[in-house]
């Protein structure tokens, strides 16, 4: 699982993330990411920083705690 998938289905949350996934630029972030570079947390930082609301910086470390979650709930049930 990717961020980008994670936090598109996040857009009809009704808190500070849901109002995240839908800020302009988020819904599409995925495709501003260079396929070359591994550090997709980085990568995610620097695209809310430009295209985000300042408050947004705050919620997305909160958003990708969630999406850390998500992600590791994902992948234990598939083992």
């Amino acid at each position: 699982m990717k961020f980008a998938e994670w936090l598109n289905a996040q857009q009809s949350r009704q808190d500070p993330v849901g109002d995240l996934a839908r800020a302009p630029g988020m819904r599409n972030g995925d495709d501003a990411i260079p396929r070359r570079k591994p550090d997709e947390h980085k990568l995610w930082a620097d695209i809310v920083i430009k295209s985000a609301r300042p408050g947004h910086i705050a919620v997305f470390n909160t958003a990708w705690q969630e999406f850390l979650q998500a992600k590791e709930a994902t992948e234990e049930s598939l083992d």
